[in-house]
């Protein structure tokens, strides 16, 4: 249950100041959940600064995580996905939530070894899937809101580059609209039983375009040449996506990109490319 400066950071960043008095509290929230759901918390697992993540023991031995977060609204869009990707293979299940919480009950994913280390991999079976193994859902926020969202958060990381952020709005209404993970990149595809599985999306309604941005702009590629071959790639596999659209949305998010890159030839080279 340890918090240490560098969790409360990233929270504060994502949450501002209550994110604190959550992190304080936490403790007793899993005791609360785990008491209710049957678990035996194991160890924490490292994440990113939208939720804390428990790997846990239930009654009959399996495995599952506990995923908790500060805001409810992050918590609800995610269930909604999750329930709307029940056809899929290629998404996480949801075994129980409390929304109230802030809390979502995963199974554990054997081996769940991340992709992120495989930059030549494109997993266009789970991309194909997600967007094609659904039943369109009601109350999620549009594409264009995460969007803007993602350009305050650009700004509080790198506020230089405030000038090229929010480019992508005029790009959220056309393309093929459908449910966008919003989060899909190599550490969140993991190596499954019976094949690849996505997790943590940050879901919206919008141009499915979007989720292609990461794998076309994936670690090392650092200029327009590559990325146009990435591209060539990813439309020889998926007939539904324009190659146009998808440098487009290219060109809006290397600014978003860039922001979490320490200075090097891709960070010079997405900013150049946030310029075109």
């Amino acid at each position: 249950m340890t918090v240490d400066d560098s969790i409360r950071r990233k929270f504060t960043l994502r949450f501002g100041p209550s994110a604190g008095e959550w992190l304080d509290a936490l403790p007793a929230l899993v005791e609360s959940l785990c008491a209710r759901w049957d678990l035996t918390v194991e160890h924490a697992i490292a994440v990113g600064g939208t939720s804390r993540v428990f790997r846990c023991r239930r009654e009959d031995g399996s495995r599952a995580f506990l995923k908790l977060t500060p805001d409810r609204e992050v918590a609800a869009t995610e269930l909604i996905a999750l329930r709307a990707w029940r056809r899929s293979p290629h998404m996480v299940d949801v075994l129980d939530a409390d929304v109230d919480a802030g809390a979502l009950l995963l199974p554990a994913i054997a081996p769940g070894t991340m992709i992120e280390d495989e930059p030549e991999l494109i997993p266009f079976e789970v991309i194909r899937s997600l967007h094609e193994d659904v039943d369109l859902p009601v109350g999620l926020p549009h594409l264009a809101d995460r969007v803007r969202f993602m350009a305050e958060l650009t700004v509080r990381r790198a506020p230089e580059l405030e000038p090229l952020t929010g480019k992508g709005i005029e790009l959220t209404e056309g393309g093929v609209q459908g449910l966008v993970h919003g989060d899909l990149h190599g550490r969140n595809v993991l190596r499954g039983p019976h094949g690849l599985v996505a997790i943590d999306p940050r879901p919206t309604i919008g141009d499915v375009t979007f989720d292609l941005v990461d794998w076309a702009l994936a670690p090392g590629v650092a200029s327009l040449e590559e990325l146009e071959g990435r591209i060539a790639g990813i439309t020889a596999e998926l007939s539904y996506v324009d190659g146009e659209r998808l440098l487009a949305w290219c060109s809006a998010a290397a600014v978003i990109v860039a922001a979490t890159l320490r200075p090097g030839a891709q960070r010079d080279f997405l900013v150049e490319l946030a310029q075109r």
